[in-house]
């Protein structure tokens, strides 16, 4: 089973650890080409297609472990497109 859903507008409730740049309370809008910062497609003002946060939607978990954030009776839920949306908390990169 997955999630799916691939843009919205939400209100950050928690970050994880070394989350910086954002923080509860905060105004987002999660979509499917996020931008890392730090890749050389996120400083070219020609492309938005991360080396990170590339549109994946094989990748049914988070970036940096591959573990999804969702479970149902102890079984996971897969992720869809690093977003998510169609719930009513989801989970996604801070990029």
């Amino acid at each position: 089973p997955r999630i799916f859903g691939h843009e919205a507008g939400g209100i950050v409730e928690s970050v994880g650890e070394g989350v910086t740049d954002l923080q509860p309370g905060d105004h987002v809008l999660p979509i499917f080409t996020g931008e890392c910062g730090d890749c050389p497609h996120c400083h070219s003002e020609e492309s938005n297609m991360c080396d990170l946060l590339r549109i994946n939607t094989e990748r049914g978990g988070m970036i940096h472990d591959g573990e999804s954030r969702f479970s149902i009776n102890g079984k996971p839920i897969h992720h869809f497109l690093g977003t998510s949306t169609f719930s009513e908390y989801t989970v996604v990169h801070s990029g």
